[in-house]
């Protein structure tokens, strides 16, 4: 399968810490292939889809967390070999059977349609704010997107001010910002005064 996501991506989608994810780099579990990103044009890790699947079902089970790195690295290998998105049910070994489609089909759900709307929704274009990443067909960067859900705003309210934008659009804009943070000092922590 095609390396597609960043390592922040892989984490969020899987809700596990991005430190799980580096040390099964750092233990050989997977292996990040290193190329250009398709948005930021930087050089980028990038991770298999199949990785959020492992993460679903060994970063929130504690039995898992406690297997030898060398079955934990089978375990991603046979999730790997499983064919396309459809997820089948895991017989690790006899007396320990994982239901992936339970444990982790709704995050591959979820991370398949991220990557559809990420690619379908978000661009750059050097001529709009210098290059960050907007809305396609708008001047709505997904920090502007970011900014207003975390500050309260619902994606319903977003739905009300742009119409003709699908809620896909919003919710793409959202992952993408939390998972490739700005570049520089977030304005509060070189004013703290400010903060107060």
């Amino acid at each position: 399968m095609m390396s597609e996501l960043t390592i922040n991506e892989v984490a969020h989608i899987a809700e596990v810490p991005t430190r799980s994810v580096e040390k099964a780099i750092e233990t050989g579990i997977m292996k990040p292939v290193k190329r250009r990103a398709v948005l930021s044009k930087a050089r980028a890790r990038l991770l298999e889809v199949d990785a959020v699947c492992y993460f679903a079902a060994v970063g929130h089970s504690k039995f898992l967390k406690d297997v030898p790195v060398r079955r934990r690295k089978a375990l991603f290998k046979a999730i790997c070999e499983m064919s396309g998105p459809s997820l089948e049910p895991l017989d690790l070994e006899p007396g320990l059977h994982l239901d992936l489609p339970m444990i982790a089909g709704p995050k591959m759900e979820a991370a398949h349609a991220y990557l559809a709307d990420k690619k379908r929704y978000i661009t750059t274009d050097p001529g709009i704010f210098g290059g960050i990443p907007i809305i396609k067909g708008t001047r709505i960067s997904v920090y502007a997107i970011h900014g207003r859900l975390a500050g309260g705003d619902m994606i319903d309210d977003l739905l009300d001010d742009y119409p003709k934008i699908p809620r896909e659009a919003f919710i793409a804009a959202d992952i993408y910002a939390r998972t490739h943070p700005e570049r520089g000092r977030p304005v509060a922590a070189g004013r703290p005064w400010e903060a107060a």
